[in-house]
């Protein structure tokens, strides 16, 4: 209720007094009003705005800070750089597909599809898409025991089926012509190369209890296993070849063949042979050239020595004369049951990056089963289970003139 200026001049001196003084006790204690938004300057304003922020960022776990979000988003640990937590969806994943619960593989599933971008494929026949950390682990690991994928041109793929220009078994010529005369068109010399997709699988099987218990350990001894299995038979496909509808590196069209001298086996792969090598190979393939050979064959052009007993590389010689040295065990070794090998065909020296291209479709797939027989296995039996992972991927020789066979005469 409020007194108007007239009733309060009506009161007694006294009353007058005693009210004035209670109004100034209360006023006294109430805190001076803030300034208004209009009177702050930017500098306040900043310092506000600041340690609002700081406020909240105290309060933050790991993973708030990795996405930004303010607390109460996130698990703590999951998506931080230790290996816990790269791991953090895989092994929920693991633990979700060996316990049968459909729905969280799915919806996982669905979203690595979508962050890749697919168009293609359901998880309608129980195969489903791993995290992207799982995926991105074994495709790492896999240049650590294969060749192929560390040397060849990998090419990304959305569709199944894809068409790329690829140099001929000859070089693109050039002519001369004479100053405002026609231009002569020259033989470019190029053919279309398809990349056909298809599915690479691999098998590991493993306990019920041991997925069911999964952690880091696990998924880095899963992924160790996946990774080894997918790089042996990449380079398998792309240099031997033979399993339709790749044509390997061996098996390609127009490509130059180096028959060295003397022998029928590599055994009797000379000095010589290895240096002229090096000036048969088409000059624009030769500033990343590299020798691969079975690591036997290695072994032996270590072995090599002089008329006079002295040895001509040391014994861990990793390059000949200047071209590194590369171990893949799917070429033809310098041993056999016989003692030595007659292979004919039994190494390479080129720009695997010029000559061979991989396209790979994103994404690996998983899918579990503990009905099957794997190998000798009976899973069911054992009380184990196969993880059946696979990857889509496809080979084509892109340029032939930019590698040499090495065979025997």
């Amino acid at each position: 209720m409020f007194m108007s200026q007239e009733e309060f001049e009506k009161l007694p001196k006294e009353q007058q007094d005693s009210l004035m003084k209670k109004v100034t006790e209360i006023q006294n204690g109430i805190p001076p009003a803030p300034k208004g938004m209009s009177q702050l300057t930017m500098e306040e304003f900043k310092a506000i705005v600041n340690e609002t922020a700081k406020d909240y960022i105290k309060g933050m776990t790991s993973v708030d800070k990795k996405f930004y979000a303010f607390p109460g988003i996130g698990t703590e640990g999951l998506d931080d750089r230790s290996p816990e937590a790269k791991f953090g969806k895989t092994i929920r994943f693991l633990k979700a597909i060996s316990t049968g619960n459909s729905q969280v593989c799915k919806t996982m599933s669905d979203e690595v599809r979508t962050k890749a971008n697919l168009s293609e494929g359901t998880v309608g026949s129980g195969g489903y898409l791993v995290p992207e950390e799982f995926s991105a682990e074994i495709l790492r690991l896999a240049p650590t025991y294969g060749v192929v994928r560390q040397n060849c041109r990998i090419i990304p793929m959305r569709y199944d089926t894809i068409s790329i220009p690829a140099a001929g078994a000859t070089d693109l010529t050039a002519k001369w012509v004479a100053e405002a005369g026609q231009l002569k068109s020259t033989d470019p010399n190029f053919r279309q190369v398809q990349l056909v997709i298809n599915k690479l699988a691999a098998i590991p099987k493993v306990t019920t209890e041991l997925l069911a218990d999964a952690n880091v350990d696990v998924v880095a001894y899963l992924s160790m296993l996946i990774a080894e299995s997918f790089a042996k038979e990449e380079d398998i496909a792309g240099i031997i070849g033979g399993a339709s509808p790749f044509v390997g590196m061996m098996g390609g069209t127009g490509v130059p063949t180096y028959p060295h001298v003397g022998g029928t086996g590599i055994i009797t792969l000379s000095y010589p042979d290895l240096v002229r090598m090096t000036t048969e190979l088409y000059s624009g393939a030769t500033a990343n050239a590299k020798f691969y050979f079975h690591r036997t064959a290695i072994g032996h052009i270590r072995s090599l020595i002089t008329t006079a007993g002295a040895p001509i590389f040391t014994a861990t010689a990793n390059e000949i004369v200047g071209y590194p040295m590369v171990a893949t065990e799917v070429l033809p070794s310098t041993r056999s049951t016989a003692g030595i090998t007659t292979a004919t065909t039994y190494a390479i020296f080129g720009d695997m990056r010029k000559a061979l291209a991989m396209g790979q479709r994103a994404g690996i797939e998983m899918k579990i089963s503990d009905q099957a027989t794997v190998g000798s296995d009976n899973l069911f039996e054992k009380d184990m289970v196969a993880l059946r992972m696979i990857e889509r991927v496809c080979f084509g020789v892109l340029m032939p003139s930019a590698y040499l066979i090495i065979r025997t005469s």
